[in-house]
């Protein structure tokens, strides 16, 4: 098995104390060192308590690149601030063939920089001009579910957004079909999707106990789920996503819902289910459920739990997952898996910590 060195950049957030959590004891992992700069010299359990006695080491204020060179396989997890990565790019890799890596570091990418392949297109769903956009392009999307035969050969790849993980693996099963129409999607999140630093949205006291939409019909991930209809032929779809934040930690809910082509019949719910089994068989992480998903029957894996409900033509297609796991960290980890040539689910098959 071929082993890896993994430095990861902006390892203090919540992304990096994931990363490592899941890669502590990976076998395909030879060594990790890790980078933060607001954290320099300090042990890493002082950040990530919860890894004290795990992954030892502390953090760096810069990374050694020229330890990566003596690796069979150097690898760059990068949980950096958007717009960070891309910002330092183009330094990073001079650093990288100083150091005689460049042709073989694979680098991914948890940030939002490089989901997107057009400059307008990212300036239209984050309101600013890309940092770096002859970059755009350059890196493979990393949904593993629809992409992983180009992640098997990737060495630059962009991990989705949280709730884009959600919403196209509810839409990827009938993506391709024609007159879907309006694509009306509600999400629902927990405070940790934004990350480790409070804010308005994050702390505890004005989050515990109220419910809220925010960026309705303007959520930055939009874009995402639209690239990924527009490439399975829905040229007519009309998507409309509206975001809640809930009180909670941890987990994504989102519920699509739409109305069946007149020319698909009445809709029966098994008849759409098992459509859904037939696209994910043989994923190892997507699990089509009876009932409805629930947001603690994932939390803390790298499951996603999807269900289909129908009356008449009306279809609701729900989907649950960890924001962090999932939608983050834990489907970074399966993209180094696969494209280190290994089983998709190696050191990532564990159960949700329920109740």
């Amino acid at each position: 098995m071929t082993r890896a060195n993994i430095y990861i950049l902006g390892a203090s957030g919540f992304g990096g104390g994931e990363l490592l959590r899941i890669l502590a004891g990976h076998p395909a992992v030879g060594g990790i060192r890790v980078v933060s700069r607001h954290h320099a010299g300090e042990p890493i359990h002082k950040v990530h308590p919860h890894l004290r006695g795990l992954v030892d080491g502390r953090f760096e204020a810069e990374p050694d690149w020229r330890w990566l060179s003596d690796s069979q396989q150097p690898v760059v997890f990068s949980a950096l601030g958007h717009g960070e990565l891309a910002k330092q790019f183009i330094d990073i890799e001079k650093k990288w063939a100083d150091a005689g890596i460049a042709e073989r570091v694979l680098l991914i990418d948890l940030s939002s920089d490089f989901r997107l392949d057009h400059p307008g297109r990212y300036a239209g769903a984050y309101g600013r001009p890309h940092p770096a956009p002859d970059l755009l392009g350059t890196f493979t999307y990393g949904l593993t579910e629809w992409k992983r035969d180009a992640i098997a050969k990737a060495k630059r790849i962009a991990n989705p957004g949280c709730f884009a993980t959600a919403v196209q693996l509810a839409l990827l099963p009938i993506a391709s079909t024609p007159g879907l129409g309006l694509l009306a999607v509600s999400g629902v999140t927990g405070s940790s999707g934004s990350g480790s630093l409070p804010g308005e949205g994050t702390h505890h006291p004005t989050r515990a106990h109220d419910f809220r939409a925010y960026k309705p019909l303007e959520h930055q991930h939009e874009a995402e789920v639209e690239v990924m209809l527009v490439a399975h032929g829905a040229q007519r779809h009309r998507l409309a996503f509206v975001p809640h934040s809930a009180p909670m930690v941890r987990g994504i809910f989102a519920t699509v819902q739409f109305e069946w082509p007149e020319h698909g019949g009445a809709v029966v719910t098994q008849s759409l289910t098992d459509k859904f089994r037939r696209y994910y068989e043989g994923s190892k992480f997507v699990r089509i459920v009876e009932g409805t998903p629930r947001v603690a029957a994932v939390a803390g894996s790298n499951f996603c739990d999807i269900s289909v409900a129908t009356k008449g033509r009306s279809v609701a297609v729900m989907a649950a997952l960890d924001n962090l796991v999932k939608g983050m960290a834990g489907q970074a980890v399966q993209n180094f898996n696969v494209a280190l040539g290994l089983p998709e689910d190696t050191n990532l098959r564990q159960a949700a910590c329920y109740p």
